[in-house]
């Protein structure tokens, strides 16, 4: 009887152990932030592309990039806004900075894939390339996730072909999201060189010495 029940006992302690990692797995995954860069309505160059916030939390988009591959093998990095004046009681600032909170269920207008690839430059600038000269297009952005410090990101890529007019088309079906340890220092790096911090570092207290 004895051994019964240290059996039974064995065994209820493993069931508990498995029920709370399955417990503790899906509450990971709910919590975990699932962000999408959606190609809405067609294959068109026009069509919109949407961030969209499909996780629980809310998001903080710290910015949005976007990198133009060329025919020649060059590629190009590009920040995705508009280049206009804004006013500090301007009510759309969201959409026009392409960044700041953004609710579970929210998404934000990165505008046309055409105007996302050429931007929004200002008078002084030169474009050097042509619209014709871009086949692929990876569009991206780092976000900061709840409490975390650490930034993450997520990023797509679509195919741009010209033969018979234009089309856009995506690689895959999926945004991949890059929320693991192994992708932070290439998120970051995205901000980093986006906003030029004067130090830069893995955290905000060791050498980039950020909490000062």
């Amino acid at each position: 009887m004895d051994y019964i029940a240290t059996v039974s006992s064995a065994v209820m302690a493993l069931v508990w152990i498995v029920y709370f990692q399955l417990f503790f797995l899906q509450y990971q995954r709910n919590n975990r932030p699932y962000l999408v860069i959606h190609h809405a309505q067609n294959e068109n160059p026009d069509a919109l592309c949407l961030l969209v916030n499909m996780g629980k939390e809310t998001v903080h988009v710290q910015c949005v990039q976007v990198v133009l591959f060329t025919r020649a093998g060059e590629e190009k990095i590009m920040t995705v806004t508009e280049y206009r004046r804004i006013q500090a009681d301007d009510s759309n600032v969201h959409q026009v900075l392409r960044q700041g909170p953004l609710q579970s269920g929210g998404y934000l207008v990165l505008g046309s894939f055409r105007n996302i690839i050429l931007g929004r430059r200002s008078e002084e600038a030169d474009p050097n390339y042509l619209f014709e000269d871009i086949v692929d297009v990876e569009i991206r952005a780092a976000v900061i996730h709840g409490p975390s410090k650490y930034p993450v990101g997520v990023r797509r890529r679509f195919t741009l072909r010209h033969e018979g007019g234009p089309v856009i088309l995506p690689r895959n079906i999926y945004s991949e999201q890059l929320v693991k340890r192994k992708d932070r220092h290439q998120v970051r790096r995205w901000v980093e060189d986006e906003l030029r911090p004067e130090r830069k570092g893995r955290s905000e207290s060791e050498t980039s010495d950020q909490s000062r």
